[in-house]
Order: structure tokens, then sequence, then C-alpha cells
């Protein structure tokens, strides 16, 4: 059994727009969310001796990470 859909061009032409966009907007985002790290990164980096601060880092990767695969729709 065939099925055959018929689309308009500009319907297929907004369907893929909003979806570029949906994927800068969460591009930006998670880019938003690293230069954060980055800086949090920093500061606890000179708050903490060396132990410490690779612990709390651990700790916040595996947050973010958690976070991140929350927003992947196929994972």
């Amino acid at each position: 059994m065939e099925m055959i859909i018929d689309i308009s061009e500009n319907d297929l032409i907004s369907f893929g727009w909003e979806s570029v966009q949906k994927e800068i907007n969460t591009t930006l985002k998670w880019m938003r969310i690293r230069q954060s790290f980055r800086k949090i990164s920093e500061k606890l980096k000179s708050s903490f001796d060396e132990e410490d601060y690779l612990s709390v880092l651990e700790k916040i990767r595996e947050s973010a990470w958690n976070e991140y695969k929350k927003e992947i729709p196929y994972a």
C-alpha cells in the first residue's frame, strides 16, 4: 500500500525554518551554559584546593550532562 501526502512548498519551508530556529536556540542556550560553566569553574578553582575543586567540578559536569540529555529529543 502506498500513501502520498501532498505538502505545499511553503509549508515545507516553514517547517524547515522552525526546525532550524529551534536548533539555533538550543545551541545558543548550551553555549551560554558552557560560558557560565567556565566562569563558575574559574571561581571554584580559586576558592578550593585542587582535590575539592575537582570533586565539585565533577558534580557540576554530571548535572549539566544530565540536563543536556533531557533536551535531546532522540535520547
